[in-house]
């Protein structure tokens, strides 16, 4: 299952409605798809506002560690979306029961995409993903961040599925330390970062 980017905007782009809205002109003729669209938020370990709302005008510029004696890498953090087979055995963290990811950009706070239409509900959950460069990327664990569990939610032919605004928080951050290197942000991600062992 190869994952594709997704089309990401903000919301306080008029464009970026308007091409939503041309999205969903264009759906209403289409009987295989629908559209999924979802909003975010982060707040830190403490609560505080991170971003879209807070000091941070992106996601994009990150430090931290892998592995406990390893360098600090850069990376971003992206939201990815998966729509999931209910009720398979592995869940959404196997590939095999995912039938789609959408990847949206670290300097996004809204995503939408068309996704496959069909009768039975997808299970969707909401990941992020630490983006090392190339194909090196992993969903974090709780020790770094925590996000709400799945959803189960059909996706009907020609109409926008909105799935609102998800709260997430990012454990491994705390505003109220002044934590920097080379002009980025640090959070270490060893513990919740399973990365494949050639990005190591």
């Amino acid at each position: 299952m190869a994952l594709r980017p997704a089309r990401a905007g903000s919301p306080a782009l008029p464009a970026a409605r308007l091409a939503a809205l041309s999205a969903v002109l264009a759906l209403a003729c289409d009987r295989t798809e629908g559209e999924v669209e979802l909003n975010w938020t982060v707040v830190d370990a403490g609560g505080r506002d991170v971003f879209p709302v807070g000091p941070f005008d992106d996601l994009c510029s990150f430090i931290g560690r892998t592995a406990a004696d390893g360098e600090r890498r850069p990376y971003s953090l992206n939201v990815r979306l998966s729509l999931c087979e209910p009720g398979c055995a592995q869940g959404c963290g196997d590939a095999a029961c995912v039938v789609e990811a959408l990847d949206f950009s670290c300097n996004a706070a809204r995503g939408f995409d068309t996704v496959p239409a069909r009768e039975e509900p997808y299970e969707l959950r909401v990941d992020l993903v630490a983006d090392l460069g190339g194909a090196c990327a992993c969903a974090l664990g709780p020790a770094c961040a925590l996000v709400p569990g799945p959803r189960t939610r059909a996706i009907e032919p020609g109409l926008v599925t909105d799935l609102q605004v998800y709260l997430l928080v990012l454990t491994g951050l705390d505003l109220g330390v002044d934590t920097s290197e080379m002009g980025r942000t640090v959070m270490d991600l060893v513990g919740c970062c399973d990365l494949d062992p050639t990005c190591s």
